[in-house]
């Protein structure tokens, strides 16, 4: 059996173990053979196109909402309809890709939070 010293050692190599991944450069671009780190890259950059395809449409939306004549004329009533159902179909992406596919209560107060946050242009600020 070890005594507590030697698990303590033990225990500080696992925590000083770290991870590097090395990015080579390749024609310019970088080159990851890290397959984790692809995936990560990958998810980061769907991430943020999501949250660039709901800013757009939500400003879209707030743009044609303001609009004197959104009830009275029909083509702007159209543009309307429209807008909206961009805004939803953009935050539904980014919901879907923000909580995973079972969403728990928890995870879908987070993503009100961000969402909020996303659309006033404010941090996210940690409540430990």
């Amino acid at each position: 059996m070890k005594t507590e010293d030697e698990l303590d050692a033990e225990i500080a190599k696992i925590f000083d173990e770290g991870t590097t991944t090395k990015v080579e450069m390749v024609n310019g671009k970088p080159h990851i053979t890290d397959e984790q780190t692809l995936a990560d890259m990958e998810a980061e950059e769907r991430m943020r196109e999501a949250c660039g395809m709901l800013l757009t449409a939500e400003r879209r939306f707030q743009k044609i909402s303001s609009h004197p004549q959104v009830v009275s004329d029909s083509k702007i009533n159209c543009m309307w309809w429209n807008a909206l159902e961009s805004v939803y179909q953009a935050d539904k992406a980014l919901w879907r890709l923000f909580v995973g596919n079972q969403p728990t209560v928890a995870q879908n107060k987070l993503y009100n939070e961000f969402r909020e946050m996303l659309l006033k242009g404010s941090s996210l600020k940690a409540n430990a």
